[in-house]
């Protein structure tokens, strides 16, 4: 039996009445039934329940209307004839989950997750027995988080880099450039004309058609020999391919057919990426090449500078779960699993990758989710662990800034910007990340920075530059 939650944890409301919660006189007991995982149970004994349906068939009365009696003045025995089965149950509800609270607080579990109910034996004039099996925070205590020793990196552009942003730069600008006299190279772009034959016979042909030679794909036919086939050929020279026809022929009664291709190249056109000069500065509204480098140095700076910041975080965000040394509840990892894997897949679906590619990804893409829900929790927890010891919390002044100053980015008020993330349920990840960054402040305020030298830095480059061209 899966475990119903009321509506909310305290009080209840039945027939319009305010129920108030009782903890007392609960028998409790707690045994570990697995990593971070607990069964409890616990008994009811038949004074608080007698006390509770009495305490329940008053607050009906009070309030009923039964044809024929004046409200207030319903028999007891009218009361329990036309409510007694449903004061019954509600009672059994509202016991479960007091005695539920007051087990995890007499306890002090921190349960994670979804309880899941088991077999309710309830009798209302002995007792009401029942157990809870719930995973909970795993116990350990976070250390070593202060004076962690940590490596910025340096900052520094080097000239290899702004060299190589200028470069791309210019790549960005790429036009194509017909080539009369040139030979098809591997990334041409070419204009054909083809024929497709099976069988020696030509079941469709196409003129003047754009290829990319590279790109394996002769209009709607996979062509994995184009390269091959095209490659030194001249405008008006022609060629032949094997290919197969495929499922998306446009012709049904040639799909998945062997077939051959006649290609003759019309037109050669080969990409072709400005000259790094004055003209290249002046189209990205630089005066001069000089002051285009200037510019692109700068923002280089900026995204290293903001890097380097990522970057501290990141290794403070890796040792934290290297410390992280304790079991995570597997019902929890599971279901967090699955969740994950199902986003996945939605956002590969809708970026137009086909179900059977993803089917073929699944384990792939299992064991990727399963690794970020273990990493996510443990930082979680030991997150939540430093903020307890270290008395780090967020005020609600603070919420409340931080949704102005998000309200300010999306141009609305501060008003409908809390609306928008109520709607979303987002103000307590909103809260928990604030939290979190209160604690990655003072970790890294804690921590020794050991600065990298950009010499240091070019030598490491230069080093896996060689060992790359070593590799090619």
């Amino acid at each position: 039996m899966s475990w119903v939650r009321p509506p909310s944890p305290a009080p209840y409301v039945y027939l319009g009445i305010i129920v108030e919660k009782e903890t007392e006189g609960f028998s409790i007991a707690v045994e570990d039934v697995g990593p971070c995982k607990k069964r409890v149970a616990i008994e009811v004994p038949g004074e608080k329940i007698k006390g509770a349906l009495e305490k329940r068939l008053q607050e009906v009365g009070s309030t009923a209307n039964v044809p024929g009696f004046r409200k207030g003045r319903v028999p007891r025995s009218v009361l329990e004839r036309h409510f007694g089965e449903q004061i019954e149950e509600e009672v059994k509800k509202s016991l479960i989950w007091d005695a539920y609270q007051e087990a995890v607080n007499r306890n002090q579990l921190e349960p994670l997750g979804s309880p899941e109910l088991g077999e309710i034996k309830f009798d209302p004039k002995d007792s009401l027995k029942f157990t809870v099996t719930l995973e909970v925070k795993p116990a350990f205590e976070a250390k070593d988080y202060k004076g962690m020793k940590l490596q910025r990196r340096s900052t520094a552009v080097t000239k290899e880099e702004t060299e190589s942003a200028m470069k791309n730069l210019s790549l960005s600008k790429v036009h194509l450039v017909t080539e009369e006299t040139s030979e098809v190279q591997g990334g041409d772009q070419v204009i054909c004309d083809y024929k497709v034959l099976v069988d020696s016979k030509v079941v469709h042909q196409d003129d003047e058609v754009v290829v990319w030679v590279s790109g394996g794909m002769l209009a709607d036919i996979p062509a994995p020999e184009l390269l091959v086939a095209l490659k030194g050929a001249k405008p008006g020279e022609k060629r032949e391919a094997k290919a197969n026809l495929g499922a998306k022929f446009r012709l049904p009664e040639y799909r998945n057919k062997e077939a051959s291709l006649e290609i003759i190249v019309r037109e050669i056109k080969r990409p072709k990426a400005p000259e790094i000069n004055d003209e290249l500065a002046k189209q990205f509204g630089a005066p001069s090449l000089d002051e285009l480098r200037k510019n692109v140095q700068k923002r280089l700076e900026i995204d290293k500078k903001r890097w380097v910041e990522e970057d501290l975080r990141a290794q403070v965000y890796q040792k934290l779960v290297n410390m992280a040394g304790f079991e995570l509840p597997k019902d929890l990892v599971e279901e967090q699993t699955g969740e994950r894997l199902y986003r996945y897949k939605m956002e590969m679906l809708q970026r137009g990758i086909p179900m059977e590619e993803l089917e073929k990804e699944a384990e792939k893409l299992k064991n990727t989710s399963h690794e970020m829900v273990v990493r996510d929790l443990k930082l979680s927890l030991v997150m939540d662990n430093i903020a307890d010891k270290e008395k780090i919390y967020v005020t609600e002044q603070e919420v409340e800034k931080r949704i102005q100053e998000m309200a300010l980015v999306y141009q609305t008020t501060t008003i409908k910007m809390r609306r928008e993330l109520d709607k979303y349920g987002s103000l307590s990840s909103l809260r928990y990340q604030m939290k979190e960054s209160k604690v990655m402040d003072l970790i890294l305020k804690e921590a020794e920075i050991e600065d990298e030298k950009a010499e240091e830095k070019q030598e490491v480059e230069n080093r896996e530059s060689v060992k790359e061209k070593q590799k090619g």
